[in-house]
């Protein structure tokens, strides 16, 4: 059951809570993608809780029930403002559930925030995982912000069909497997995501603005991030957002450049972009709680 939280800017977004954990050992901060919400993760969370971990997670700006009237549409500077937002469930996190052990996990949007966030508040957690995320770089970069940019002003908010053609269009003309196949090898999962209005929409000019000014930014100050800072980069192989392995392994290779960190990498075969939700989560499950868990053996 969704409540709604003040953040430090007077807006108000909505929040979940998962707290039936019988033997605590942490708290875990989830961040949702693009064109989706919090209580999808539901499974996922009910599992943390089970292995010792409350959880907490927002509906994004933009999406969700924070603002459900007004789904995709986004404006300059919404990418970090949703940023410090996470910062404020950290803190929100050690205070509610007696905790200074918090992680972060962030799923594809929700991994490029999570992505600037530990460049700007790695102290306040013990660790993040980063899922179905990529190094997002150069000409594509570019392009995609340059047109952006060109649109903001008197287009903030038409749909945004030209980068959608370039991205997820493509990933399921790649994978031929119907419209949305690219985020997963599950039907089931994938028909419920089509039928759900609160994900199958397009996101607006104002929202790619923002996301592009963000990894812009992320890119440039990735070398904050210090070189013991625990961190895992969990992607399936077939997912065309980390660019079927190729980008994962790119962020990896930028994170021990910057900053001489080394990440935990890990590929699944043929796993596609929601692999929290893919036919093999419950491999994916397990391995993520064992990451937190490695996490606070060696803290302790």
């Amino acid at each position: 059951m969704y409540e709604y939280i003040e953040m430090r800017d007077g807006k108000k977004v909505a929040v979940m809570y998962w707290e039936d954990v019988s033997a605590p050992r942490g708290a875990v901060v989830m961040v949702h993608g693009m064109c989706e919400y919090i209580a999808r993760y539901d499974d996922f969370c009910k599992f943390l809780n089970r292995n010792g971990y409350y959880v907490m997670g927002m509906d994004d700006r933009s999406f969700g029930n924070t603002d459900k009237d007004s789904l995709g549409k986004g404006y300059a500077g919404m990418f970090e403002d949703t940023v410090d937002d996470i910062k404020q469930e950290v803190d929100i996190a050690k205070e509610r559930f007696k905790t200074d052990d918090v992680f972060v996990i962030g799923h594809s949007y929700g991994s490029f925030l999570t992505q600037r966030f530990i460049e700007k508040y790695h102290a306040d957690v013990k660790g993040a995982i980063l899922c179905g995320s990529a190094l997002q770089s150069g000409a594509a970069l570019a392009f995609g912000s340059m047109i952006a940019n060109s649109k903001y002003k008197n287009h903030r908010d038409d749909l945004g069909k030209i980068f959608e053609k370039f991205t997820f269009v493509g990933y399921d003309k790649k994978l031929k497997d119907g419209h949305n196949g690219w985020i997963n090898r599950d039907r089931d999962a994938v028909a419920a995501y089509n039928a759900d209005p609160m994900c199958n929409f397009t996101c607006t000019v104002g929202f790619y603005k923002s996301f592009f000014d963000g990894i812009k930014l992320l890119n440039k100050e990735r070398g904050k991030v210090p070189s013991d800072f625990k961190l895992m980069i969990a992607s399936g192989s077939a997912d065309g957002v980390g660019g079927f392995g190729k980008l994962v392994k790119k962020l990896a290779k930028a994170y021990r450049k910057k900053c001489g960190l080394q990440p935990v990498v890990k590929l699944y075969e043929d796993g596609r972009h929601e692999i929290l939700n893919e036919l093999n989560k419950g491999e994916v499950y397990e391995d993520f709680v064992a990451f937190l868990d490695d996490c606070l053996q060696e803290r302790a």
